[in-house]
């Protein structure tokens, strides 16, 4: 039997360490969104076979193992193992190159894509000097904001701002309850980052405009060149904000990141036309197996 073990914050060194090995550019592998969502979803982990196992038993999902590699019978054989506790448990985050490391895998599983947790992947450079026609509008939008608010200050997320940035995102949050259910968990996996922040290896900006927030942002290594963004927020009656939040943000990883990964867009709509109007470089697909009988 797999010995689980609810994740902790007594785990984020192991988590830190496994990533480091054995990074993965999907948002779901990151430390923060692990221990922040994991605290909701009581997320549980295990080692097995000198691998990392970790498993989000409110969905019966499996994460793909961290570690050097199992062959496809045995990713089968430690899945029949949960499937004992959890019949319709699914392998989430099968890698992209499965048909190239693992042709066997779909002996075992049916592969796949989840379209809605497609990880959204960005260069730094392209978010920072907005080029193209494609992006131009943006540009225009960042600028507008910096006419109208010439004298905003940049500031790094600390304790002592916490406090602010949980009233403007209630405040945020009450402004769109349309699709409250979602952002009513969110909004406790944003408390969750903030209770934990001088443990998780996350950072973050807030956009200030005589003492008044206008954004923020707070993002973490995901690999060695890539960070993502798990969560932003922006004043909508301050035109330009949502565009320079994105832009700041991209300013605060140059030098660090080639790559910025802004997360999912869960199958909303509002959303995914938000972030497809990024034009991403590419997408960090989501892939699920399936186990077969």
């Amino acid at each position: 039997m797999l010995n689980l073990q609810e994740l902790g914050i007594a785990q984020i060194p192991l988590l830190i360490e496994w990533l480091r090995q054995y990074p993965r550019q999907n948002c779901d592998y990151s430390v923060c969104n692990l221990m922040t969502w994991g605290k909701i979803y009581k997320n549980q982990y295990a080692i097995w076979h000198e691998h990392l196992i970790l498993v989000n038993p409110k969905y019966g999902y499996i994460f793909y193992p961290l570690g050097p590699g199992l062959p496809s019978e045995e990713l089968r054989e430690f899945v029949s193992v949960y499937q004992t506790q959890e019949p319709e448990t699914e392998l989430i985050l099968v890698p992209a190159d499965w048909q190239t490391t693992h042709p066997d895998l779909s002996d075992y599983f049916r592969v796949e894509e989840k379209r809605e947790w497609d990880d959204y992947v960005y260069s730094v450079e392209r978010l920072i000097n907005l080029s193209g026609k494609k992006l131009n509008k943006k540009k225009n939008l960042v600028s507008q904001y910096a006419r109208n608010y010439p004298d905003y200050k940049v500031l790094p997320v600390t304790p002592d701002k916490h406090g602010v940035i949980l009233r403007f995102t209630e405040k945020w949050r009450r402004e769109r309850n349309a699709e409250g259910i979602y952002l009513n968990t969110e909004f406790n996996a944003i408390k969750n980052t903030l209770e934990m922040w001088d443990e998780l290896p996350v950072e973050g900006i807030i956009i200030c405009h005589q003492n008044r927030i206008s954004a923020y942002s707070i993002f973490s290594a995901q690999t060695a060149d890539m960070a993502t963004v798990h969560f932003e927020k922006f004043d909508p009656d301050m035109k330009g904000s949502a565009q320079l939040i994105n832009w700041e943000t991209a300013r605060a990883m140059r030098g660090r990141y080639k790559w910025v990964n802004r997360e999912q867009d869960m199958g909303l709509e509002g959303l995914r036309q938000a972030k497809m109007s990024y034009d991403p470089d590419f997408m960090a697909p989501f892939l699920i197996g399936i186990p077969l009988p």
